[in-house]
């Protein structure tokens, strides 16, 4: 006997399972408990979640930037405090130091789409503009990046790895002008964009 697709009961257990798996809510059917405002208020918060994720990453890459680079933690401590004190979809870049070392850094939070192992067309375009911003500058910022050490900075999992390799390969204008850093090695190059994989 064939399953007949329902999409609501799909929804339904996809929502409940999120509260009750993930957010260590009682069991309960919280699909059916929220009404039109509730609907509104829930998409409201949640289109704030890349923000949140952007700004989750800023603050680990800042921890990175402070053990590759032997800042102190005074200054770490400065770098972030910038950060938090710079709404979201502000002008400039997501992460700009100005000393004790010049750093500029993109923040892309992308998971290629469908599961693929390869960014999709507006991923791509996104992730190639940023990559431009760092090596030109930004109409709207005052940073000349050409002394400045650039960051593109993308979630560590193995899908991303893979879709930022393929991404390299296939945009041919940027493949003499992105590396990807040893853990070992402190990224000197000004006139390179540095790939760099953080973990939330």
């Amino acid at each position: 006997m064939n399953t007949v697709y329902d999409r609501e009961t799909l929804l339904r257990s996809d929502l409940n399972n999120f509260f009750i798996e993930r957010l260590g809510l009682p069991a309960d059917d919280y699909y059916s408990k929220l009404d039109q405002q509730s609907l509104y208020d829930l998409k409201s918060v949640l289109s704030d979640i890349n923000n949140i994720f952007t700004l989750k990453i800023s603050l680990q890459f800042v921890h990175w930037l402070g053990d590759t680079l032997m800042l102190s933690a005074a200054v770490v401590e400065q770098i972030r405090n910038s950060i938090l004190r710079t709404p979201p979809n502000a002008n400039g870049y997501d992460v700009a130091v100005t000393e004790p070392i010049p750093v500029i850094a993109e923040v892309k939070c992308n998971l290629p789409i469908n599961g693929k192992d390869v960014f999709g067309a507006n991923q791509r375009d996104n992730i190639a503009r940023d990559i431009k911003s760092l090596i030109c500058g930004k109409n709207r910022s005052t940073i000349n990046p050409e002394t400045y050490l650039k960051f593109m900075v993308l979630l560590d999992t193995e899908e991303v790895r893979r879709a930022m390799i393929h991404f390299v390969k296939n945009m041919k204008e940027y493949k003499d002008v992105i590396v990807f850093p040893e853990s070992a090695t402190k990224p000197n190059r000004t006139d390179k964009v540095h790939v760099v994989y953080i973990k939330p």
